[in-house]
């Protein structure tokens, strides 16, 4: 009984030593989730890194060029703490912005606390050399059906662009549960990629009952949700507009965006709700009222050749069209040297509507799980819709083959369609 009572003794020890080994090793870990990276002014220079701090204070960053071990933080060549914190729908968000960073660099950080050290996560900016292509992914409406936004989160992930532009509508409630889970969902674009973040650049929908959800969740630097975004150098500036305010109150920011990137090669605004939504009764709303007399004339003037919305829940583009007085066909007429091409319109998770209004110009409608996909240089814009719901068979794209089409990708229609877009007027549209 001797012998038993001791082998039981050091049995209890062993145990209560390795219960207290695995919590210090626990412990050791920073309690940092929900990363994300955000493009919030240029992504060639400038980027806020973010995470919600589920418990530990004394928060720094610690960043640098070199992919370092990834316990070593100390080897890092910089540190910053936050700019600012906030406590938001049960979460508590930090925000790290970064200045002068390197064009077309990759940035590896770990978050620090009192209670350890993050994983390692990295990031890349884009190139200031307009010379360079640029792919990015356009979207949004990913509210309430959690298998299609995560195969189309787990898909972004996998044709890795260089920015993803979240086009309003991320819940279905703005509850902190419905927030929580997305962010939990959005690990999905980085978790299997080496944790390489891809930043995103959101605009606000109609299911952001407040500005603050941007500017609390993603660090938005625009109060009122309305901002611009330079990416490639002078290739493109992104315009995010708010369509839950006043439509005409942004006309004085829009007019001087477009005026002071006039010589950018490309413009591209992203704003929810759709001018002519392809959904009957979204068309009786006043907003798409609003932006069609407001915004589309200062779109016109200044050469915006693509447009990005979302809001109805349907898969549509256009023909290159331009402001008529065609009532009877939208107010608008097709125009393939002058127009504009309208994408959208928000099938991210949302439910499913089946477009129910169609136009001489609409190329083509449908009810499909999808977002955009644009490949941009100086003299193309190239806009394929993906079906994401295969990601799971899709082999990921690197930055060495970032520009291929993988295989067995499902692009909408017909499973080929590619708009492309021409800068100079004397080149067709297709």
């Amino acid at each position: 009984m001797l012998h038993l009572s001791f082998k039981y003794t050091t049995m209890i020890k062993t145990i209560s030593l390795l219960i207290i080994c695995l919590t210090f090793v626990s412990n050791s870990f920073a309690k940092v989730d929900y990363v994300r990276v955000m493009f919030n002014h240029n992504g060639s220079n400038q980027a806020t890194i973010g995470w919600h701090q589920q418990s530990g204070d004394n928060q720094t960053v610690y960043y640098g060029t070199k992919d370092n071990t990834p316990s070593n933080y100390k080897a890092y060549a910089f540190s910053q703490i936050p700019n600012v914190s906030n406590s938001f729908k049960g979460m508590k968000n930090n925000f790290v912005r970064l200045q002068s960073l390197l064009p077309n660099t990759a940035y590896y950080f770990v978050i620090v606390d009192s209670e350890g050290q993050s994983e390692r996560y990295w990031f890349k900016t884009t190139s200031n050399d307009s010379n360079q292509k640029l792919s990015l992914i356009g979207g949004g409406d990913s509210r309430s059906r959690r298998t299609q936004r995560q195969m189309g989160f787990l898909m972004a992930g996998k044709l890795n662009p260089h920015a993803i532009l979240f086009d309003g509508d991320f819940t279905s409630s703005d509850i902190e549960a419905k927030w929580k889970l997305w962010f939990e969902d959005w690990k999905l674009t980085y978790k299997d990629f080496d944790n390489k973040v891809i930043p995103i650049v959101t605009a606000r929908g109609n299911h952001e009952l407040t500005n603050k959800d941007l500017v609390n969740f993603f660090d938005c630097p625009s109060k009122k949700n309305y901002y611009n975004v330079t990416l490639g150098g002078d290739l493109i500036n992104l315009i995010q507009l708010n369509t839950e305010i006043s439509i005409r109150a942004q006309n004085h920011f829009l007019k001087r965006t477009l005026d002071q990137h006039k010589n950018y090669y490309w413009q591209l605004p992203q704003y929810h709700r759709a001018c002519r939504p392809h959904i009957k009764w979204k068309l009786r709303h006043h907003i798409p009222k609003s932006i069609y007399k407001s915004w589309i004339e200062l779109f016109e003037k200044a050469g915006v050749k693509a447009v990005l919305e979302c809001d109805s829940h349907i898969t549509k583009t256009t023909f290159p069209i331009v402001k008529s007085t065609n009532k009877e066909d939208g107010g608008f007429d097709r125009d393939d040297e002058n127009g504009i091409v309208y994408v959208g319109e928000g099938c991210w998770g949302a439910p499913l509507r089946t477009p129910d209004v169609r136009w001489t110009w609409t190329q083509s409608a449908d009810k499909v799980d999808s977002f955009k996909w644009f490949i941009i240089d100086q003299n193309k814009m190239e806009i394929r819709t993906v079906a994401y719901m295969n990601a799971d068979s899709i082999v990921g794209l690197t930055d060495k083959n970032k520009f291929d089409i993988p295989k067995n990708i499902s692009l909408w229609p017909n499973n080929q369609e590619v708009i492309e877009i021409y800068n100079s007027p004397n080149c067709p549209q297709k």
